[in-house]
């Protein structure tokens, strides 16, 4: 019998709704093989993940074996993509859903941020071919891979960060949209503010075709800890709350420098036309610098943001109702409470006379694929926290005009 196993694997990781998924492994074999030999019901795929234990003290990880359900089987090239004929390579398109663990790369450890998962072992068997692969090769993320990496450093403060420019030739001036990640996002790989939530929709061409014949730059910046923070000190007492002394992020200043000197090193963005927005964190930092840099930013997309409201004097308020905001939120947010937080912000912006506040406050979170469903066959609900999914996925919508669709009508 042929022995076809002597090579490893990649893993490609796209981003979901509800974060990053693999979706497919590419298998290298020694010897080619055709499409009538690669058949998906003779492969097994079996995957070893860590999860960690939140009832116990200490908190602990665990092992747990399991998999995902293998859709097809074909020969492929360096990509993934199916070709006609014989190859070495053989992709497994595999189920991805929001509530398979074991279909996510990532891991919410105890530090309250997501990791790639240092334990995440595939063993693809095919007793028909003799196959047996364990070995990963590489992982490869066709969307998040498009972006460039850098850093910025502001006296003891280093910030990562991932851009994009569109491939679009023109030279009229190109909008810039920066994304500021939730608090699972921070880190120094910027493949988690990318992945973690699905910022890497922003250079789609669904949003990017928003933005006219130039499309949009991308920027998403990331902090090495919690925008929110106040201090260099990670601990939740040093979080902006009703309680901490200060409302401005330890990041401001490091944040601020990061966007500016990108600005200025890439002349081809438009100065006039800044877009800034996040969520949760993110959303707070989207407030913090709209009242630190009021003339900066051309318009803000806050998301189940988490800047107090009632941290939010009425000068700080009248600065704000100067400003292009779209504020979303889901109704039924247990981490970052509406009525606590956007409802009472919007509603006073409002009647202070802000000329452009518009608020989608959304029932609850749920899929809108068609793809995802509970138990009883209902569209799958998410957590309501994740309001960002709709943002992300240009489904806000007031008066006919989506939320980047109004974003990219925006100029100073």
């Amino acid at each position: 019998m042929t022995d076809y196993s002597t090579g490893k694997y990649d893993l490609i990781v796209e981003g979901y709704d509800w974060g990053p998924g693999v979706n497919k492994i590419i298998l290298y074999c020694e010897n080619s093989l055709s499409e009538k030999k690669v058949q998906v019901e003779d492969f097994s795929v079996t995957t070893e993940i860590q999860t960690v234990n939140w009832l116990t003290i200490p908190l602990s990880l665990k092992n747990e074996i399991g998999g995902q359900k293998i859709k097809a089987a074909y020969p492929c090239d360096d990509s993934g993509n199916k070709i006609e004929g014989e190859s070495s390579k053989i992709a497994l398109e595999l189920s991805v859903s929001p509530d398979n663990a074991f279909s996510n790369p990532f891991l919410y450890s105890f530090d309250m941020m997501n990791h790639w998962q240092t334990v995440y072992n595939f063993e693809i068997k095919n007793e028909k071919l003799n196959i047996f692969i364990s070995e990963l090769n590489k992982r490869i993320c066709p969307e998040a891979d498009q972006f460039s990496f850098d850093t910025s450093k502001t006296e003891s403060i280093t910030l990562s960060y991932a851009y994009w420019f569109p491939k679009k030739e023109t030279e009229k001036k190109i909008p810039l949209v920066i994304w500021l990640h939730g608090m699972g996002e921070g880190g120094k790989d910027p493949y988690i503010a990318l992945l973690g939530n699905k910022v890497v929709n922003l250079i789609s061409p669904d949003v990017q075709n928003c933005f006219g014949e130039t499309g949009a730059c991308v920027l998403t910046p990331q902090a090495d800890g919690f925008w929110m923070q106040t201090s260099d000190k990670k601990e939740m007492k040093n979080w902006i709350s009703n309680k901490s002394e200060t409302t401005t992020s330890f990041y401001t200043n490091a944040l601020f420098n990061l966007i500016d000197n990108f600005v200025k090193n890439n002349p081809q963005i438009d100065k006039n036309r800044i877009y800034i927005g996040g969520c949760s964190n993110g959303g707070y930092m989207t407030i913090n610098m709209l009242l630190q840099y009021p003339e900066y930013f051309a318009a803000a997309y806050p998301i189940c943001e988490a800047y107090p409201d009632s941290r939010i004097d009425e000068q700080l308020l009248a600065s704000l109702a100067k400003q292009h905001i779209w504020f979303t939120q889901s109704k039924d947010d247990r981490t970052v409470f509406p009525n606590s937080y956007a409802v009472p912000t919007v509603k006073r912006l409002l009647e202070a006379g802000a000329q452009d506040i518009h608020f989608t406050l959304w029932e609850n979170v749920t899929d809108t694929t068609g793809l995802y469903k509970d138990a009883n066959g209902n569209p799958f609900k998410y957590n309501g926290h994740f309001s960002w999914i709709y943002t992300l996925n240009n489904q806000c919508e007031e008066n006919g005009q989506t939320i980047f669709q109004w974003l990219a009508a925006q100029s100073k």
